[in-house]
C-alpha cells in the first residue's frame, strides 16, 4: 500500500503550470532560484503542511495548488488554495483546467474520529490509519497523524544539512513522538499496548491536591460531628438500645395490627353478609308482590274460561227440539256444524283452564318457598347485624393501641436515624483517614517502571546495516561501518557520529538514512508512504570557491564517484519506491535513459523554472 506522486501544478485565472513525475527516479535540477525548492515545499504543503508557501513574485498569478496521486484506491487529484484551508479531492488525474463534478472535501486538520480529513485519507492509503504513538516518556499517547511520518518521505534543503537526527526536529516537546513514529515504521507496531504511568511532577501535584481535598472533607465531617453529636463516643451503645426498643415496639404494633386485620376481615365478611341478606329480602318481597299479581290474573282467567264453558253448555241444551220460530222438526234443521263448533270451544276452554290451574299450583309452591326463605332471612339477619356491631366495637377498642404503637415507632425511628447519621459520619471520618494515609504513603513510579519507548536495539542494528548497504552502493568514502546511536537517535559511520561531519556529508548521509528506511520497510512488507522527496542531497548551492574551503570529508566526497553511484542506485530501486531528487548539480551523462529528468534552465530556452 504505497502512494506515487504524479504531478504538482499551480493554477490561476487563465494560467496553469504543471510538473509531472514518473515511477522510480525523478530528477529536477538546474539553475538556482528557479523554484526547485519551492516545488519541494509545495509537495509538503499539499500533503498537509500548515506553513504557507513563500510569497514570491512568480506565484502571484496563481491561486490554487494541485497534487496528483496514484493510491491503492485509484488516482486522485488534490487541490488547495494558496491561502490555505481545506482540500478538495476529485477522482482521476485530469489537469487543473479540467472540471469535475465528483468532488469531496477533506479537512486540513487531523482528526482520528472523522475520516473526512487529509491525514486520515493518506494514512488509510498506506495502512497506518488508527495507529497510536507515545508522546512522552510516561507513555501518554495520541493518534498518529500523517504529519508524523511526512518527515520520513519529504526532506527539504535545510533539514537535509541539519546536524540533528534525521528523524527529529530538535524540539524536546516532540522528541518522543518522533521516535515513536520511527519505531512504528521500523516494526509496524504502534504504542497502543503501552500503559501510561504518572510522572513525578504530576504525581506530586495530584497527591497534594487529593490530600488537600481529603483534609477539607475531614474538617467538614469533624465540624458536623462536633455540632450535632456531643456524645459521639456513646452513639454505638445508644444505637443498640434504640434497636432493642424499636424491635419491641414493632412487635407490639405487629400484634395489634394482626388483631385489627382479623377484625377488619371479619367486619368485611359480616358487612357483605348483611348486605346480601338485605338485598335478598328485597328481591323476595318484590317477587312475592309480582307473584300475587300473577295469581290474581290466573284466577281471573279461570273464571273467564268457566263462564265460556257455561255459555256453550246453555247453547247446546235445545238442539233436539222443534224450532221455536218456524216449527221445523230437528231432522229438518241445519245447525249441526255450529253445534260442533261450540263443543270444540268448550273443550278448548276446559283444557286451558286445567293448564292454568296447574300453573297456579306451581306458583303457589314457589311463593311458599319464598315465604319460607324470607322467614329464615328475617330470623338470621339480626344475628349477623349483632355480630357486625360487636366487631366494630372491638375495632374501636383496638385502634387507639395500634395508633399509639405507630407513634412510638415513629419517635424511635427519628432518634435512631439521627444516631445512625452520627455513626455514618464516624465511619466516613475513619474511611477518609484511611484514604488519606494510603495516598500519603504512595510513591511516584520509578524510572524503571516507565515503558520503553522507541526502537529496540536489534531492529535498530538491522536498520543500520541497510544504511551501510546504501552507502556502499553509493561508493561513499570509508569502511561503511554503521551503527545506531540510541542517545542521539542518529547513525555512527565508521565510529563518527553522523551529525559531527560537514554539511555536505550530513546531507548525503541523511539521504542514505531515508533511502535505507524505504528499502527496509519495502523488504519487510511494512507500511511506508512509498515515495521520497530529497532536496539537494549531493551539494547545496554555493558561489564558486576553491577546494581549500572544503572540509577534509567534503574533499573526499568530491574525489569519489559518489554522484554517479547515487543516481544509478536510486534508478535501480524503481520497484522499491518513487524518488524525487531536487538538485543543483548536473546529473551523470545518460541518466535520462533510467530516470525522468527535468531541467530548470533559468533562461529563455527550455523550461525556465517551476512557475
Amino acid at each position: 500500500m504505497t502512494i506515487v506522486i504524479r504531478k504538482i501544478a499551480f493554477s490561476g485565472p487563465g494560467t496553469v503550470s504543471e510538473l509531472d513525475f514518473a515511477d522510480g527516479l525523478n530528477l529536477v535540477y538546474g539553475a538556482s532560484n528557479t523554484g526547485k525548492s519551492f516545488a519541494t515545499k509545495a509537495i509538503d504543503y499539499m500533503l498537509g503542511g500548515s506553513r504557507l508557501l513563500p510569497d514570491i513574485s512568480e506565484r502571484r498569478p496563481y491561486e490554487r495548488v494541485w497534487l496528483g496521486l496514484s493510491t491503492p484506491d485509484g488516482d486522485e487529484m488534490l487541490s488547495r488554495a494558496l491561502a490555505g484551508g481545506n482540500f478538495a479531492v476529485r477522482p482521476g488525474l485530469a489537469g487543473p483546467q479540467d472540471g469535475a463534478d465528483d468532488v469531496r472535501v477533506l479537512g486540513a486538520k487531523h482528526d482520528h474520529t472523522d475520516d473526512a480529513n487529509l491525514s486520515q485519507f493518506l494514512l488509510g492509503q498506506v495502512g497506518l490509519r488508527g495507529k497510536r504513538i507515545a508522546v512522552d516518556a510516561n507513555g501518554k499517547k495520541r493518534s498518529l497523524s500523517f504529519r508524523d511520518i511526512s518527515r520520513f518521505c519529504i526532506v527539504d534543503e535545510t533539514t537535509i544539512q541539519s546536524e540533528g537526527s534525521p528523524i527529529q526536529t530538535g524540539s524536546p516537546l516532540t522528541q518522543t513522538a518522533e521516535r515513536s513514529a520511527f519505531k512504528l515504521l521500523l516494526t509496524g507496531i504502534d504504542d497502543s499496548a503501552i500503559v501510561e504511568v504518572v510522572d513525578s511532577r504530576t504525581f506530586k501535584s495530584s497527591t497534594s491536591a487529593q490530600i488537600e481535598m481529603l483534609d477539607d472533607m475531614l474538617a467538614a465531617v469533624d465540624a458536623e460531628i462536633e455540632n450535632g453529636f456531643a456524645d459521639a463516643d456513646e452513639l454505638k451503645d445508644q444505637n443498640d438500645r434504640l434497636e432493642a426498643s424499636f424491635a419491641a415496639a414493632q412487635a407490639d404494633l405487629d400484634a395489634a395490627q394482626g388483631s385489627i386485620r382479623d377484625l377488619l376481615e371479619r367486619k368485611r365478611r359480616l358487612g357483605l353478609e348483611v348486605s346480601m341478606a338485605t338485598a335478598r329480602l328485597d328481591d323476595i318481597d318484590l317477587s312475592l308482590e309480582r307473584f300475587a299479581q300473577l295469581d290474581s290474573v290466573y284466577v281471573s282467567d279461570i273464571q273467564r274460561l268457566e263462564a265460556l264453558d257455561e255459555a256453550g253448555f246453555l247453547l247446546t241444551l235445545g238442539g233436539g227440539r222443534d224450532c221455536p220460530l218456524c216449527g221445523a222438526a230437528p231432522d229438518s234443521q241445519h245447525h249441526h256444524e255450529e253445534v260442533g263448533d261450540v263443543e270444540r270451544v268448550r273443550a278448548a276452554a276446559a283444557a286451558e283452564a286445567a293448564k292454568i290451574v296447574r300453573q297456579r299450583a306451581d306458583l303457589a309452591s314457589t311463593m311458599a318457598q319464598l315465604i319460607s326463605d324470607r322467614r329464615r332471612l328475617v330470623d338470621h339477619l339480626p344475628t349477623v347485624q349483632g355480630s357486625l356491631h360487636e366487631t366494630e366495637a372491638q375495632l374501636e377498642r383496638l385502634t387507639p393501641g395500634a395508633t399509639e404503637a405507630r407513634r412510638a415507632i415513629s419517635e424511635i425511628m427519628e432518634v435512631r436515624d439521627q444516631v445512625r447519621r452520627g455513626l455514618a459520619l464516624i465511619d466516613q471520618r475513619t474511611s477518609l483517614l484511611e484514604r488519606r494515609a494510603e495516598i500519603a504513603a504512595r510513591r511516584p513510579a520509578a524510572k524503571a517502571d516507565r515503558p520503553r519507548i522507541g526502537v529496540d536495539g536489534p531492529t535498530a542494528h538491522e536498520f543500520a546495516q541497510v544504511v551501510s548497504q546504501v552507502l556502499t552502493a553509493w561508493n561513499f568514502p570509508g569502511e561503511h561501518h554503521v551503527s545506531f546511536d540510541e542517545p542521539s537517535y542518529d547513525l555512527r559511520i565508521d565510529g563518527k557520529l553522523r551529525g559531527h561531519n560537514g554539511k555536505g556529508v550530513r546531507a548525503i548521509t541523511h539521504a542514505a538514512f531515508k533511502v535505507a528506511l524505504l528499502i527496509f520497510c519495502k523488504d519487510r512488507g511494512l507500511p511506508h508512504p512509498g515515495f521520497l522527496v530529497l532536496d539537494t542531497p549531493l551539494l547545496t548551492y554555493r558561489d564558486p570557491i576553491g577546494d581549500d574551503a572544503l572540509t577534509e570529508d567534503e574533499r573526499a566526497l568530491v574525489a569519489s564517484s559518489l554522484k554517479q553511484h547515487f543516481f544509478s542506485h536510486l534508478a535501480s530501486l524503481k520497484d522499491v519506491g518513487q524518488f524525487i531528487v531536487v538538485e543543483n548539480v548536473d546529473p551523470p551523462a545518460g541518466l535520462e535513459a533510467d530516470a525522468n529528468v527535468i531541467v530548470f534552465r533559468g533562461g529563455s530556452s527550455g523550461r525556465a523554472g517551476l512557475l
